[in-house]
């Protein structure tokens, strides 16, 4: 059901319980008031019918037979009763049977006043009961008057209200129905630009209407997702294209290869080297794969398994891992940690981080320097750097040192096998940990990459 016809129908069903409610409320107050006017005229009548039974104008006792005396109606309808409820005199509309129950003529004493039916049509009276004292004895005097007259106003009154009642229902609709399409104005002007959106149209946003509500607000928060949608779109794409730009040169590198090998009257060094050159391009594209696939782990957002962990231990394995490495390269490997310091970190992917740093940093150092991997304690957070002896990076490329795909030297970098994604990946791991990674170069010369992750134990 659309919501233009829910608000509608909820403002007419609101408005209808209120007016129901209202007007029973009105009906019975205007009711009761009527009644309540009655009253003095009820009670001057009795005063009046009381003092007649005293001057001996009605009679208060009958003779012998069992009769009921009538008395002239005129323009008052009463009863003289004995306390136990036999009718004395009465007028003719008033009948010879008491118009009041017993119990109201057990309490008369206190001046009651009753609602009743007289006569065959059971016509409607407010009747007025109260004792008075006659030679005879007491006496129960009851006076009423017809409430056709009250029950017609109020009648009336019902009436208007109901016409009324359903005049305000109609216009809460049409209210409810026109007020729903103004507000909903606005989104629907947002539905509309939303669906000429586009993937490939990354400028466009939704209208923001200048009332400052709730809408204006939702329409800014979807202006903002799809600022940053078309963010993340065009990140993939750039992702993307640049890993099939990374892929295309080791898999042209192994086809060539391999045409070369197979070519006719091949020496077999011809054919060892060209092995040797394909495996040299098999494993650049396994380490490829293996950092894109982490990285393609890392944006779904997979979380790792965490423990408690004693760092030096971590860094003591990737440093013993990327020696044999730095040996061929006449560069020394030296590490210096507190064993003090542990944390909750996932063993694994903290030492893919620190492998990284390592095969840049013996990448780029020059035979005979030292790479130091340094562990501290700092300000609540283990510090991890990772120094070298070499050229440092170019200013220019610190601030895009953790962008995918970004090398210092494109083409030593693609010589040396580097695949554009060890610093990204540095970074997500210590983003994956809640701390930090930031490059520089040092004061003497060299790089340094220091990775913070908070100490929680």
């Amino acid at each position: 059901m659309p919501i233009r016809v829910r608000l509608a129908l909820s403002f007419a069903l609101v408005t209808l319980v209120l007016v129901v409610a209202a007007g029973l409320l009105f009906e019975r107050s205007f009711r009761d008031g009527l009644k309540s006017s009655l009253e003095p005229g009820l009670r001057a009548r009795a005063a009046a019918f009381s003092q007649s039974i005293e001057r001996g104008e009605v009679p208060s006792r009958l003779a012998g037979n069992a009769e009921t005396a009538l008395l002239p109606n005129g323009d008052l309808v009463a009863q003289l009763l004995e306390p136990g409820g036999r009718v004395v005199a009465a007028t003719r509309e008033a009948g010879t049977r008491p118009v009041v129950p017993a119990s109201t003529l057990r309490r008369a004493a206190d001046e009651q006043f009753v609602d009743v039916t007289i006569g065959g049509e059971r016509e409607p009276y407010r009747a007025l009961a109260r004792r008075t004292t006659t030679a005879a004895g007491e006496r129960v005097v009851v006076v009423a008057t017809s409430l056709e007259s009250t029950n017609a106003a109020v009648t009336r009154v019902r009436n208007a209200v109901l016409v009324g009642g359903a005049f305000a229902v109609g216009i809460a609709a049409i209210g409810g129905w026109l007020l729903a399409t103004a507000a909903l104005r606005p989104v629907e002007r947002m539905r509309r630009k939303a669906a000429e959106i586009s993937e490939h149209d990354s400028s466009s946003r939704l209208p923001v209407p200048a009332t400052h509500d709730e809408i204006a607000a939702l329409a800014t928060t979807m202006n903002q997702l799809l600022a940053e949608l078309h963010t993340a779109l065009a990140r993939q794409r750039a992702f993307v294209s640049d890993a099939g730009h990374e892929l295309r040169t080791p898999l042209a590198v192994l086809r060539a290869e391999l045409e070369l090998a197979g070519r006719p009257h091949r020496s077999t060094e011809q054919l060892q080297d060209a092995i040797e050159h394909a495996g040299v391009e098999t494993d650049r594209l396994a380490r490829l794969t293996e950092d894109l696939l982490f990285l393609a782990h890392r944006d779904d957002g997979i979380d790792p398994h965490f423990e408690a962990t004693p760092l030096v231990d971590v860094l003591a394995r990737a440093t013993d891992a990327r020696r044999a490495r730095a040996d061929q390269r006449n560069v020394h490997l030296r590490l210096e940690a507190d064993s003090t310091v542990s944390a909750r970190v996932a063993p694994d992917l903290l030492q893919l981080a620190i492998d990284n740093l390592l095969a840049n940093a013996v990448r780029y150092s020059t035979p005979g320097t030292v790479v130091t991997v340094r562990l501290r304690r700092d300000d609540g957070a283990a510090a991890i750097e990772v120094l070298d002896e070499g050229p440092g990076f170019p200013p220019e490329f610190l601030p895009h040192a953790f962008e995918r795909f970004r090398r210092a030297d494109e083409s030593r970098a693609r010589a040396d096998g580097g695949t554009g994604l060890g610093l990204a990946i540095v970074r997500s791991v210590a983003e994956v940990h809640g701390g930090t990674a930031v490059a520089g170069n040092r004061p003497g010369g060299g790089a340094v990459v220091t990775v913070r992750i908070p100490v929680t134990m």
